[in-house]
């Protein structure tokens, strides 16, 4: 082997005919082709392969959805828990019961209102990442717009569909009005929600640069 490859391999690829107009800082002398060339010019000069395409810097909505649903089921069930202990709590302290049935008790409060509010949680943010992949596959362009409309739709669709107790005795047209104030609810708190997103999770977005320039 030449032993000027060997002292200088970087320099041992200059002798090559090789198109190339942006150079890669490494060129190996055992592969003597600069790699850059293989690299389309309308994809974003990274050495790491993505998930969803390798276009983004950032993992895509599909790749989120996972993480954001089990984080949604997590927090459902510590604000759950929090919510029986504080009313297991008021319940076994007016009990004239032994401790091992006050202990059943509390548990019975912590895992059933646990359970349920995680049970909500993740079936809203289940249906938050539905319709944010499927919007993403219409336009990728500006996810803040994915973002406000997959919020304001869940909201909606929530706040219609999701009963209280003041409408177990109620149908007919009061029914209907109770359904749509409760949308409109939704979709008041939806629209927050997405602000309150793209303002923690992407604060150098293009809607907000927008607001900050009026």
């Amino acid at each position: 082997m030449d032993s000027s490859i060997m002292d200088n391999p970087i320099n041992s690829l200059n002798g090559l005919n090789i198109s190339s107009t942006n150079k890669s800082p490494f060129q190996s002398p055992f592969l003597q082709v600069d790699p850059t060339i293989f690299r389309s010019p309308d994809v974003i000069s990274s050495e790491f392969i993505f998930p969803d395409g390798g276009t983004k810097p950032s993992r895509g909505r599909f790749e989120m959805a996972f993480s954001q649903i089990g984080g949604s089921i997590m927090t459902g069930a510590v604000i759950g828990g929090a919510i029986g202990t504080f009313k297991g709590l008021k319940e076994v302290a007016q009990m004239n019961e032994s401790f091992a049935i006050k202990r059943s008790h509390m548990l019975n409060f912590i895992t059933r209102n646990g359970a349920s509010i995680a049970n909500t949680f993740g079936s809203i943010t289940l249906v938050y990442s539905a319709i944010g992949v499927g919007l993403s596959f219409v336009q990728d362009e500006n996810d803040d717009i994915n973002t406000m409309i997959a919020a304001t739709t869940t909201g909606t669709l929530y706040g219609a569909i999701s009963r209280s107790k003041a409408m177990d005795n109620v149908q007919g047209s009061l029914l209907t009005r109770m359904r749509l104030k409760r949308a409109g609810f939704g979709l008041t708190f939806g629209l927050l929600a997405g602000a309150a997103l793209i303002i923690l999770l992407n604060p150098d977005s293009k809607m907000i640069s927008q607001l900050k320039h009026r």
